[in-house]
């Protein structure tokens, strides 16, 4: 006897990002394991929430006027980092992506940051000011929040391999979402960004 059971979107794996379909078979016995559907997807559900919320990194970054942004004082607030740099080819749409996504949110409880990668060290590869960096992201259609990661300490902490990468985190400060190569031109992933913003938003 073959009993199937399937959860969906659970805000679970590395850091607690979303898996969708969630699925797995489970042989037994009838005679051998009495155990209710309802009970076990409980149970998963709990074990499954309470790891996601536990692997939710704590992270200060600096933004470009100087002030710190500190990940657990955004609590009760979603949050979206897009991470990228100056030198990937992709800034270009992912700036602009990310600025009509600002203005389509404006005055709903979403905060949104680009986070740089670049060094803040004088003299090193990939390295800009705070004042170049802004007019950088000017200069590519973004007028909103800036951090820099110039040790990729957040980078890191989300699991991000590509960039540009957009993380998004709940109100109640669990990873939800991961999308990789964020760009308008891809209408499969921006629209699953904004179908997420909206379920986290009602």
């Amino acid at each position: 006897m073959m009993g199937w059971l399937k959860v969906s979107d659970l805000p679970i794996s590395d850091f607690g990002f979303r898996m969708a379909n969630f699925g797995f078979g489970i042989s037994t016995p009838s005679s051998q394991f009495a155990i209710r559907r309802s009970q076990l997807a409980l149970a998963l559900f709990a074990i499954l929430a309470s790891v996601a919320v536990a692997q939710s990194p704590q992270l200060t970054l600096r933004s470009v006027e100087g002030q710190s942004f500190n990940l657990a004082a955004s609590r009760g607030k979603v949050v979206v980092l897009s991470f990228g740099a100056t030198w990937v080819p992709l800034t270009s749409r992912e700036l602009p992506a990310l600025q009509k996504l600002v203005d389509r949110y404006a005055g709903r409880n979403v905060s949104f940051y680009w986070v740089s990668i670049n060094s803040t060290k004088p003299g090193a590869k990939h390295y800009i000011s705070d004042a170049e960096l802004q007019a950088f992201a000017q200069r590519n259609g973004w007028r909103s929040a800036i951090l820099r990661d110039p040790d990729q300490t957040a980078y890191r902490a989300f699991g991000v391999e590509a960039l540009p990468t957009v993380v998004i985190i709940d109100a109640e400060g669990q990873l939800l979402g991961k999308y990789v190569g964020f760009d308008p031109q891809q209408a499969e992933a921006y629209t699953e960004v904004t179908r997420l913003l909206d379920q986290l938003l009602k």
